[in-house]
């Protein structure tokens, strides 16, 4: 018990612990590490400003833009540029690798299979990337399909899509409050005692793992348990797009600690 509430307080200093400790982060996987933050922090602010500015409906959710015209592509390439680099991601222990990898393939499946619906109740009219038949006669024309097969690739690809993204924001809380709040003796302590720049980091990993968990654990209850007049209330003032954000940029906040692009909570050299 006293290990478990050691860990929680200060990080662990037992478990993933890496093969060589004396081996730091090479400049790479810090400058990738960077641009990781730096997209999970613009993927909502290039979504809601092409929305405001371009005349688009503000989608309820920030997976809904997959059916954006222009947006739906920018959605799409940016995830996929996460789960990428989560795929090829090297770190410091092989669970670390393993968990990396499945939360790679979860962000491209996040990409690929979208979400249902058109996430634009409110306007009378919008313009929008559907799924449609096309019927090859002269002149080519377009199938009459119902409504909800409009926003539908194929009949489990929404429950994919909330499983991978599920995933993808579980393992971004966890690996925040483990791995990157792990203790490598040989890096973070001086004569034995944690150096104050590793306490700040893990002290900023745990407020950013606890509120990416926070707002998972909040859109799954409201997803499971709101009522249809709270969900139509919810969708209208766009709150999943809105806690969806914050859970993205404490994502960003964590990589840019991780690669080193916050000076005052740098490592001294030794």
């Amino acid at each position: 018990m006293s290990q478990i509430s050691s860990m929680l307080t200060r990080g662990t200093a037992k478990y993933f612990q890496p093969d060589d400790p004396r081996k730091t982060d090479d400049v790479i996987q810090k400058r990738l590490a960077f641009l990781v933050g730096l997209v999970a922090f613009g993927l909502p602010v290039i979504l809601a400003s092409g929305a405001v500015f371009g005349g688009s409906c503000f989608r309820d959710s920030i997976s809904h833009f997959y059916y954006a015209q222009f947006l739906g592509t920018v959605f799409v390439g940016l995830l996929i540029f996460i789960g990428g680099f989560l795929i090829a991601y090297t770190g410091d222990h092989w669970l670390e690798d393993v968990g990396s990898f499945i939360a790679g393939i979860g962000a491209c499946f996040v990409a690929i299979f979208p979400t249902s619906g058109s996430g634009c109740e409110a306007p009378d009219s919008f313009l929008s990337r559907v799924f449609a038949t096309i019927d090859q006669t002269i002149p080519p024309s377009v199938a009459n399909p119902a409504q909800d097969d409009l926003f539908i690739l194929f009949g489990d690809a929404e429950h994919l899509h909330t499983y991978a993204a599920a995933l993808l924001f579980a393992y971004l809380g966890l690996y925040c409050l483990i791995v990157l709040r792990r203790v490598v003796p040989e890096r973070h302590e001086r004569g034995g005692e944690m150096i104050p720049t590793k306490q700040k980091r893990n002290t900023l990993y745990a407020v950013c793992g606890l509120t990416i968990l926070a707002c998972v654990f909040l859109l799954g209850a409201v997803s499971l348990l709101g009522s249809e007049d709270f969900l139509r209330a919810w969708n209208s003032a766009n709150l999943t797009f809105a806690f969806e954000t914050v859970a993205l940029w404490a994502f960003a906040v964590a990589w840019f600690a991780k690669g080193r692009k916050i000076a005052r909570l740098n490592d001294p050299q030794p």
